[in-house]
């Protein structure tokens, strides 16, 4: 059954928030984790965040010359917080489960791309392993939660099928909903796929204010950018509309593109993720073939933090490797707020 992301605030004032038509299933207390120190691979995986005075990284490690490098072991890995040297505790070389949530723009400008969007989400689903959950959430005058967790091929297929694009786009409304609604509480590895122009035309909060929660999620997002092709559209509407001494709106501006270009790659680099220009493949399921390909191919590590002040500062991470010739990437940091539940809270 579709559940809905209304907007239901008290007030003009209030953030979006997802209010479900129907409830839930109550998910069971998960198991506690490893012992600190374990080598052992866990299929329960964690939070990334300070619970249990750990962070938890997802790790993507690539040889300069393409491809995904195998093999690393701990030793191989260096974690520094605020330039410290920090010990890893918990190592994870094997698949770690993971919980994803496609976010999909459905506004009208997308209505002639919808056949191509749900073939790439299935083939993206069919493509990871029985013990991930998918989530999906289509977009445009509101956001809309039409699937909620589920491993389910037949129940994406059947929710990616009550998409009908109309409308405009509440862009930062949607990610809003999705860090603060759908993602609070879930523990372990967690991912957004996100499919936009960047080019949002009403929401009720700010980008800022969106990119907040997604630093504080620890999910990392992808970003399947449209943006490259709305600026082309742009500059031809803008000609057209100059030869009828019309007014230019700001959403066509290069000004404001290029704004918006750097809102989503700094939102992409910050959690760990990557902008995938869909000009630079040949169609969208090569898109999502290659962010589940990383998916699948990531280390998973911890390590408890030499400051263990919750001061809700920002630290600073990087991740390094002995090995020569590997790039690694992982999220740039987080918030050392003590905010995040303990492992075995929340919904998940």
């Amino acid at each position: 059954m579709s559940l809905f992301l209304p907007f239901a605030p008290q007030d003009q004032g209030t953030p979006p928030s997802a209010q479900a038509e129907t409830p839930s299933e109550q998910a069971e207390v998960p198991p506690e984790p490893p012992e600190t120190g374990s080598d052992q691979t866990s299929d329960e995986g964690f939070r990334i965040g300070v619970a249990v005075d750990q962070v938890f990284l997802s790790v993507s490690a690539r040889a300069v010359r393409g491809g995904f490098v195998q093999g690393l072991t701990r030793e191989d890995f260096r974690v520094y917080e605020d330039d410290r040297l920090q010990e890893i505790v918990n190592f994870y070389s094997e698949r770690v489960p993971v919980q994803v949530v496609l976010l999909i723009d459905a506004s009208g400008s997308t209505r002639h791309s919808q056949g191509e969007i749900r073939r790439a989400a299935l083939r993206f689903v069919e493509s990871l392993g029985e013990d991930d959950e998918f989530a999906v959430i289509t977009f445009n005058y509101q956001p809309r939660l039409i699937l909620n967790w589920s491993g389910e091929l037949e129940r994406v297929k059947s929710a990616l099928e009550t998409v009908y694009a109309k409308g405009n786009t509440v862009f930062y409304d949607a990610l809003y909903v999705t860090f603060d609604d759908l993602l609070r509480g879930v523990r372990g590895k967690s991912a957004v796929i996100l499919l936009t122009d960047g080019i949002d035309t009403g929401s009720m909060v700010s980008f800022d204010e969106a990119m907040d929660l997604a630093l504080r999620s620890g999910s990392i997002v992808y970003v399947v950018s449209k943006l490259e092709e709305y600026w082309a559209s742009a500059i031809g509407y803008r000609q057209q509309l100059r030869s009828q001494s019309r007014m230019i709106p700001r959403e066509l501006s290069d000004s404001f593109i290029l704004e918006q270009k750097r809102a989503l790659n700094r939102l992409a680099n910050l959690t760990g993720g990557t902008v995938l220009d869909t000009r630079a493949f040949s169609d969208l399921t090569d898109v999502y073939a290659q962010v589940a390909e990383e998916l699948k191919n990531q280390y998973y590590v911890s390590y408890i933090p030499t400051n263990r002040a919750k001061d809700g500062t920002w630290r600073d991470v990087r991740v390094e490797v002995s090995r020569g010739g590997v790039a690694v990437a992982t999220r740039r940091g987080y918030f050392a707020d003590g905010a995040l539940p303990p492992v075995g809270a929340g919904n998940r």
